[in-house]
C-alpha cells in the first residue's frame, strides 16, 4: 500500500468518525504519522476534498477490478450462485465500511451524493437485476428490478446495522440471515 493510500484510509476513517467538516488536515496528518500542521500531507494529495474524492474513486476502481474476476453468473447452480452473491455483497460493504459510514453521515460532504449513488450503487443494482432476469427466464410477472432492489437493500441494511449499531437486525447471525435471504430469493425466482 502506498503512503498516499495510507493517508486516504486514515482520512476516510476520521471523516466517518467525526464528519468531513469537523476533521482537519492537522488531525489527518497526526493520525497518518505526519508532523501535524507542517503541510506534509500536501506532498501526497492536494486538498481535503481530494482525499474524499480519492476514497470514492478507489472504491469504484476496486469494483471495476472485481468485474474481471470469475462471474457469479458462471456458476451452474442458482442456489450456490445466490449464496455466493450475498456473501460477496456483504464482503464489499465490510471492505468499504468507513465509506458507507461517511455516506450515511451525509450532510456535510462537498460532493453530490446523487452522483455518488449513480456511480457507486446503481451499476450494482442494474447488474443484479439483469442477472436475476436471466435466472428467472420467461417467468411471467417477475419484476427483476424490484426483486434486485429488495435483495440488495436487505443485504446493505444487514451489514450497515452491524457496524452502526453493533449487532445485526433481530440479532440474527450472518449465516442464518444468508440462508433466509437465499431461500427468499430462490422462492421469488421459482427455483
Amino acid at each position: 500500500m502506498s503512503r498516499r493510500d495510507e493517508i486516504i484510509d486514515v482520512a476516510l476513517r476520521l471523516f466517518a468518525e467525526r464528519g468531513y467538516k469537523a476533521t482537519t488536515i492537522t488531525q489527518i496528518e497526526a493520525a497518518a504519522g505526519l508532523s501535524p500542521g507542517a503541510g506534509g500531507l500536501y506532498r501526497h494529495i492536494g486538498s481535503k476534498r481530494e482525499l474524499l474524492v480519492a476514497a470514492f474513486d478507489r472504491v469504484l476502481d476496486s469494483r471495476r477490478a472485481a468485474q474481471n474476476m470469475p462471474r457469479i453468473t458462471d456458476l451452474d447452480d442458482p442456489r450456490i450462485a445466490i449464496s455466493v452473491a450475498g456473501r460477496a455483497v456483504l464482503a464489499y460493504v465490510a471492505a468499504d465500511r468507513d465509506l458507507y459510514r461517511l455516506v450515511l453521515r451525509g450532510g456535510d460532504l462537498p460532493v453530490d451524493l446523487s452522483d455518488v449513488y449513480q456511480r457507486l450503487f446503481q451499476p450494482g443494482f442494474d447488474e443484479v437485476a439483469g442477472w436475476l432476469a436471466q435466472l428467472a427466464g420467461d417467468r411471467p410477472g417477475f419484476d427483476a428490478t424490484a426483486v434486485a432492489a429488495v435483495a440488495l437493500s436487505s443485504l446493505f441494511y444487514f451489514a450497515i446495522s452491524e457496524f452502526t449499531y453493533g449487532c445485526p437486525p433481530g440479532h440474527v447471525e450472518q449465516e442464518r440471515f444468508l440462508a433466509a435471504w437465499t431461500a427468499g430469493l430462490l422462492a421469488q425466482l421459482g427455483v
